[in-house]
């Protein structure tokens, strides 16, 4: 039955209006900035009916293919009333709508680029060309924003893939104020990584993050309102596109890297995501977060005319009368290396930690304000580093021709000041100190450039990055550390090794495996496609699984080997994804994490050194010190004051202590008692008692602190006394242990003396006869005798006055044995001396004689190794009568442990005694 001719001609002019509208995609998705090289062909077959409305996509013609959906409102457009006001649900459509081309980028004010020269004094020349490729993406601005774009990739024949696919949600970054979602094409990593890739708008500068409500209001933070409303959209109809709500990861870069971390912490969010990855940025950069969002109010208010109490009054009424372009005209002046418009503790999406951390270490990396940023054990984390992440805080000519010591000291000053609150010059000592090669007699202005590099990186990126994955790796969550270290070969950069801030990002959305996108360059090499490859390998397995060890699954058994991807499906470094090492997991102890250079590589203890100073060091002197007010906040303070001594603006110094809390207390149990380690050890250990300890376990010890906290009012003095110096109350402790074993040991040395010295006593009442028994062991009165009778006054220092016979010379030998040798035994205080080798004591020459009594006396009280006394003179005999009647005792002297007599030589009265002495004075 054929349709009736008005329904004939509508088919016909709906078929002509759906070709048309393909060609005329074409050059939108082309305009739109999806890159030249990502064409589209057709609409989608499939009609996608989400719980808002049902959605047609486009299909990219990609191998495996991607379907897209851009432009997907998820609130309602925040205009009129709704400006200054949390997102709403969207609206509900009835007929398809096509999301065939990219929402609206939000109103925003980008930087000034229009005078190169002037630009080059303010940005690096690479910086300034990619600023060049991405600011016309970002001209179409409207209020009605709130926009996602999906990317779902589809099998080989087209087909929809038949289990549930993981999702990550990525968060641009570059600035509070400005850039979009919709520059960063998802197409690559989808259609490689098997993965449903979503970019996002939101709200920024002004209408995002400025706190227009009362003091104890959460008006404010509409930015972080909107991320939470897209997740909310997600998990709802996440399940219509093919995806798995159950699997969502949120992935940031820079400022959007912190956003990450807020919502990741946040209570709003706690069923929206499974897994984060933060890439160059965390909560706990001190540019992360706005710690004085009144200031930006009254900025706000004084420019846009809206006055009114700062802390009682709501802004958000004048506001919305006034014009766009006046509200983006409202220029915030932060200081360096500080956020302007930024997020703040609003009690609702941020909040205030009121509570002891839950740990039960008092060590300050675990109890320092902005620990409850790292609080998402139940959530894999992944963060990774560029090599210099402080790429953007020079200009062109600073990185060209670096600069000199005057110029580092300026910029660390203004660094330091804009960063601490508490000993501003001990901290600025400290980093000029470690940063300078003390090895060479002048600093090259190359080699001071690439140290203030050094320090800004490691100071406001990577060590609070590393403290987030150090906490969440303490509280046992399942952490993974990655330093992209590989650079493309044409670059216009400063000869540096390493990557710099954003190098890694094109690597992950995978352009260098189509020849680049619209803002990123074009001349990647096969290098460069394959490190991409095997970076893709790794974040899609941990997105599915989190876990980055492991297979990619393929799109489908029977995929053809054709398209732009088909030579790096099987291809990657070293042989491909199946060659790549083994991503160990970052823990406390070993902190492993891969370096991805041009062959990825496991190591261990990421700048080890550095991070100790920055995570362990400058923390603790970043302390208020015992009194609290009592101390003038002058003690603290830069004495410099003029513009001179600085580079850049900085905020002013009060009198009156800050309203942060740097420190926050541990339990007062733990900081007093030691406990015993447990005796089941686990995957990742408790952290130690205290500061010291730590630092024998890690190099990733009490982090930069950041974060502000506010304490409350007391009218103790005690309290801040206590928060100063409670992480040394561990220490006394162990230092209390040890004083009292040394006492100890040192009163067993003088009980073993004083046992010694009276044997040596009771053996004075008998010296007389002991030089009689001498007399009586030799034949003749002799050299030998004399030699003997010398050596032995020498030692015992006293005199004889009448000679033992030669019956009292057996006794009192044997028992003046017995007396020496069972005191040894008994208290054994000191090891024996070691035996020494026959062949070492029979070439042993002895000094024919002793020539001084101080010489002799020296021999015998400070020489390592006694020697022994020559034997009589070879014309004169032993004597036949001692040798018979003591051969006993010569065999139990030969068996005694200590010094040894050379094996065969003969054996005298002098010798034997003086062996006894021997023993007597080692002790």
């Amino acid at each position: 039955m054929r349709p009736p001719p008005l329904a004939r001609h509508s088919c016909a002019c709906a078929l002509i209006r759906f070709v048309v509208a393909s060609v005329v995609f074409v050059g939108l998705v082309e305009e739109s900035g999806a890159g030249a090289s990502l064409l589209v062909h057709k609409y989608s077959t499939r009609v996608v009916r989400t719980k808002y409305g049902p959605l047609r996509g486009v299909m990219i013609h990609i191998h495996p293919p991607v379907e897209a959906f851009l432009g997907v409102p998820y609130a309602t457009p925040p205009i009129g009333s709704l400006r200054y006001m949390p997102p709403v649900t969207p609206s509900t459509w009835r007929n398809t709508r096509l999301a065939d081309r990219f929402g609206a980028v939000c109103p925003q004010r980008p930087p000034d680029i229009g005078n190169r020269s002037e630009a080059l004094l303010e940005y690096p020349k690479g910086r300034l060309l990619y600023l060049e490729k991405l600011l016309p993406l970002l001209a179409n601005q409207s209020e009605d924003c709130l926009y996602l774009n999906l990317y779902v990739p589809r099998t080989a024949t087209g087909d929809e893939e038949p289990a549930p696919l993981p999702c990550v949600v990525y968060v641009h970054g570059e600035s509070y104020e400005w850039n979009s979602g919709n520059p960063y094409d998802g197409t690559v990593l989808a259609s490689s990584g098997r993965v449903i890739v979503v970019t996002i708008n939101f709200r920024l500068g002004v209408l995002g993050f400025l706190k227009t409500g009362t003091k104890g209001s959460a008006q404010g933070n509409f930015g972080l309102m909107d991320l939470v409303a897209g997740l909310h959209w997600l998990r709802e109809n996440l399940p219509a596109f093919g995806g798995d709500p159950e699997r969502v990861t949120l992935m940031g870069h820079g400022t959007g890297a912190a956003l990450v971390n807020f919502i990741a912490v946040s209570p709003v969010a706690k069923e929206l995501l499974h897994r984060v990855i933060l890439l160059s940025g965390s909560g706990l950069s001190p540019w992360a977060l706005q710690r004085d969002p009144l200031l930006v109010k009254r900025t706000v208010a004084k420019h846009t005319g809206c006055h009114g109490d700062l802390h009682d009054d709501d802004l958000a009424p004048c506001l919305r009368l006034k014009q766009l372009n006046q509200l983006l005209n409202v220029k915030v002046e932060a200081p360096r290396f500080l956020p302007g418009f930024a997020p703040f503790i609003d009690g609702t999406i941020l909040l205030n930690p009121a509570t002891t951390p839950p740990t039960s270490s008092s060590s300050t990396v675990a109890t320092s304000a902005g620990f409850e940023l790292a609080d998402f054990p139940k959530r894999d984390l992944l963060f990774g580093l560029a090599s210099t992440e402080s790429y953007l805080d020079l200009n062109a000519q600073d990185l060209e021709f670096g600069f000199n010591e005057t110029k580092r000291d300026r910029v660390l000053r203004t660094y330091v000041r804009n960063s601490y609150y508490y000993h501003l010059n001990e901290i600025f000592s400290t980093l000029k100190n470690e940063y300078t090669d003390w090895e060479k007699p002048t600093q090259n202005p190359l080699s001071v450039r690439d140290a203030t590099l050094d320090v800004l990186s490691d100071g406001h990126t990577a060590s609070p990055l590393i403290r987030v994955g150090y906490l969440h790796s303490l509280s046992g969550g399942k952490t993974f550390f990655l330093h992209f270290q590989h650079h493309s070969g044409e670059r216009d950069l400063p000869m540096r090794t390493g990557s710099v801030r954003g190098e890694d990002l094109p690597y992950v959305l995978g352009l260098p495996l189509i020849g680049g996108g619209p803002f990123f360059p074009h001349n990647y090499s096969h290098t460069d496609a394959a490190v991409s490859k095997t970076l893709i390998h790794y974040i899609s397995n941990f997105i599915r699984k989190g876990d980055p060890n492991g297979a990619v699954p393929n799109a489908s058994a029977s995929e053809a080997k054709s398209g732009p991807l088909h030579t790096l499906h099987d291809e990657g470094i070293g042989g491909g994804p199946s060659a790549t090492p083994y991503w160990d997991t970052y823990d406390t102890i070993n902190q492993f994490y891969l370096e991805l250079g041009n062959r990825p590589e496991r190591r261990d203890h990421y700048r080890g050194h550095k991070m100790s100073l920055w995570l362990n060091l400058i923390p603790q002197l970043h302390r208020p010190g015992e009194g609290g007010d009592d101390i003038s906040m002058r003690h603290h303070h830069f004495q410099e004051e003029d513009d001179q001594y600085y580079d850049g603006s900085v905020r002013p110094q009060t009198k009156d202590m800050p309203p942060v809390a740097h420190v926050i207390p541990p339990p007062h149990s733990t900081a007093t008692s030691v406990r015993a380690a447990p005796a089941t050890t686990a995957q990742t250990p408790p952290p130690p008692k205290s500061d010291t300890a730590l630092q024998a376990t890690t190099t990733e010890c009490p982090p930069n602190q950041t974060l502000p906290t506010i304490i409350k009012n007391t009218n103790s003095n005690n309290l801040l006394r206590k928060l100063a110096s409670s992480h040394y109350q561990s220490y006394t402790t162990a230092l209390t242990v040890t004083i009292a074993v040394g006492c100890f040991l040192l009163l067993l040395n003088v009980l073993i003396f004083a046992g010694i010295y009276h044997q040596r006593d009771r053996g004075k009442s008998k010296q007389k006869q002991k030089e009689e028994l001498a007399e009586a062991g030799s034949c003749s009165s002799g050299s030998g005798e004399a030699y003997y009778n010398k050596s032995y006054n020498l030692q015992r220092a006293g005199s004889f006055e009448r000679k033992p016979t030669h019956s009292e010379y057996d006794k009192r030998t044997l028992a003046d044995l017995q007396m020496t040798e069972l005191p040894l035994q008994e208290f054994n205080s000191s090891p024996p001396p070691a035996k020494r080798p026959a062949a070492e004591s029979s070439s042993k020459t002895y000094p024919p004689d002793v020539t001084s009594d101080a010489e002799a006396l020296s021999n015998v009280v400070s020489s390592p190794s006694i020697p022994e006394p020559p034997p009589p003179p070879k014309n004169q005999p032993p004597a036949q009568g001692y040798h018979h009647q003591h051969h006993h005792q010569q065999q139990q002297q030969q068996q005694q442990v200590g010094i040894l007599r050379p094996h065969g030589a003969p054996t005298t009265p002098g010798t034997m005694k003086k062996r006894v002495q021997i023993q007597e004075i080692s002790v």
